[in-house]
């Protein structure tokens, strides 16, 4: 079988550099939760500790298959492996776990307040525009 993809043009590659390193930053943030140091422990206020302490574990293993997944589908995209679309959506899902779990069941605005819920509103709308462009990479040919 004969594999026609087309050469995409600079704007992908621009993109997909972007995933990746966006990828990095969230690996590096999971890292940081996973091995927080009593030195970085005693820095955090009570409301941040509180929320530490209270997280369930497997929030924070939802949040190891989002980033981790989501770095892997970057990944494949700068490989141009139509494969960044099935890992981008388990990202995007582990994204959404984690929205849910703060936004119905954890009281974080209530410690923290309304502007909790900005940085995983915005993780959420970069991860769903990177999905679409991997979505539109696939429909021009761009991976295979």
């Amino acid at each position: 079988m004969i594999n026609s993809t087309v050469n995409p043009p600079k704007i992908f590659w621009a993109v997909a550099v972007f995933a990746l390193f966006y990828s990095i930053t969230g690996i590096l943030s999971f890292l940081s939760e996973c091995f927080v140091t009593d030195e970085i422990y005693n820095v955090l206020t009570d409301d941040e500790r509180y929320i530490y302490e209270n997280r369930p574990f497997w929030l924070l293993i939802v949040f190891g298959v989002d980033v981790f997944a989501g770095t892997t589908a970057s990944l494949f995209l700068l490989l141009r492996k139509i494969m960044a679309f099935k890992l981008g959506l388990i990202s995007i899902i582990a994204t959404i776990i984690q929205i849910l779990y703060f936004y119905f069941y954890s009281n974080i605005s209530d410690v923290i307040g309304p502007t909790s819920m900005q940085m995983p509103l915005i993780i959420f709308a970069i991860s769903f525009m990177l999905l679409l462009f991997i979505k539109y990479s696939i429909m021009k040919r761009w991976l295979a």
